[in-house]
């Protein structure tokens, strides 16, 4: 029995073959997301504010219990985890504005990177609010 297909299908190949010929690299990134880029900029400039004024009370103006320690080492690291954030906002916005296109395996690195440090410091900002809820409940006893 022959079998006759159309000559169109005898060379198709299997998957996404791209041989270079119409690549067009776009840098589009959508309008919404672009917002919210710059929603996370705007909230990290406030905490990073109110951060630094509780950090500015408590070095400056405060006495310095335990739990004035506490709050002071949370402050830190939550200034710190804000700033991390808002770097990785400003490489999101500065990358689609200027499409950087060519720098995208350095914004890759920068973005894991970025992530281990944020989770660094999630993790010890739990730490310290563990402590404190530890060292109250223990001040009633």
């Amino acid at each position: 029995k022959n079998i006759t297909a159309e000559p169109s299908l005898s060379n198709w190949t299997p998957g996404y073959v791209d041989y270079g010929e119409n690549t067009e690299h776009n840098c589009l990134i959508l309008v919404e997301l672009k917002a919210l880029a710059a929603v996370c900029m705007a909230i990290s400039l406030c905490g990073l504010v109110g951060n630094g004024l509780v950090l500015w009370f408590l070095d400056f103006h405060g006495n310095r219990s335990l739990v004035s320690h506490y709050i002071a080492n949370l402050a830190v690291v939550d200034f710190t985890l804000l700033l991390v954030f808002l770097l990785l906002m400003l490489a999101v916005l500065s990358f689609s504005t200027f499409c950087l296109s060519d720098l995208i395996s350095s914004y890759l690195n920068f973005v894991f990177s970025s992530a281990i440090v944020c989770q660094f410091f999630d993790l010890n900002s739990l730490g310290f609010l563990a402590a404190m809820s530890v060292d109250q409940c223990l001040a009633l006893f």
